[in-house]
């Protein structure tokens, strides 16, 4: 359709782009949140009333991204390493999000995320329907951010279904990009598996690849964080979900003081971002435990 537009309109339409004159267009969005501005003197009442019928005129334009929005969108694109180098914490949260309409108000939109928000975060957009926040963090924490009441708070502003993807608390390196990579993939495939669900945590992504037939690949991606613990601390995770999270009877049977446990469950929820004691956080890490021990 993009095509045919261009070549019916050549030389008067703009399509994802910034004109010289833009008030000199007539702007439109796709389905897919294209931008599309055709030249006022090219449209007749007809052709105005044929494009509304499958394109959404609109009277905001797309505000221009800022530089730092530039370099973060050519970090997503292909790694790009300058936008890490922009944060000034060691650890950041990625926060995918996507909405069934395109947002064109973006300003009235950041702004009732950013006031979400207690940590600094950016807002980097995917043309007008997909998403990321980048939420800069001092230290690894399993605490998330109220999301539940943030996508009812944006439904009900934004007459828009918004479903986001709470990535861990993560080292700011060279590995960040392939974990978004990952995550970007674990949000479409929950959304598959619970399109009804708005928000979705890091730990329901992890037992979907141990539930498909899919390649062992995206299982050992989704379960490498494992690699950072040694025997005894996975075995002394295991032992506690064994023992129903009672922290002094798993103690006991590692023979371990009680005290000592319950420093490796509070380093483990910092270090992976999943809070073993809650349901679907244990469920997650059992699986993955028993999954590692069968493999």
């Amino acid at each position: 359709m993009l095509k045919e537009l261009e070549s019916l309109y050549e030389g008067d339409i703009v399509i994802n782009g910034q004109p010289e004159h833009p008030e000199a267009y007539e702007w439109f969005y796709t389905a897919d949140g294209d931008e599309i501005g055709i030249a006022k003197q090219r449209l007749t009442k007809r052709e105005r009333r044929l494009l509304a019928l499958f394109l959404t005129p609109t009277e905001h334009r797309r505000e221009r991204e800022s530089e730092e929005e530039r370099v973060w969108k050519r970090w997503m694109e292909n790694g790009d390493p300058s936008a890490p180098a922009m944060l000034t914490t060691p650890y950041c949260r990625l926060i995918h999000f996507t909405v069934n309409q395109p947002i064109t108000n973006k300003t009235e939109f950041a702004e009732t995320i950013h006031n979400l928000f207690e940590s600094p975060i950016t807002i980097v957009w995917d043309k007008d329907k997909n998403g990321l926040i980048i939420e800069a963090k001092q230290k690894r924490t399993a605490e998330l951010p109220l999301l539940a009441e943030m996508a009812d708070a944006l439904a009900a502003d934004f007459y828009t279904t918004i479903h986001l993807f709470i990535g861990p608390v993560r080292p700011v390196d060279d590995r960040l990009h392939e974990s978004f990579l990952l995550e970007k993939e674990c949000f479409s495939v929950a959304r598959r598996f619970w399109p009804k669900q708005t928000v979705y945590e890091w730990e329901d992504a992890i037992p979907l690849p141990l539930l498909s037939a899919e390649s062992d690949d995206k299982t050992d991606r989704i379960l490498s964080f494992l690699d950072q613990f040694d025997e005894d601390e996975i075995r002394a995770m295991e032992t506690f979900l064994q023992c129903n999270l009672n922290v002094s009877m798993a103690a006991k049977k590692l023979y371990m003081h009680r005290n000592s446990l319950q420093y490796r469950i509070d380093k483990w929820t910092e270090q992976t971002g999943i809070d073993i004691k809650r349901f679907k956080g244990a469920v997650a890490i059992y699986l993955a435990i028993l999954h590692r021990r069968l493999t």
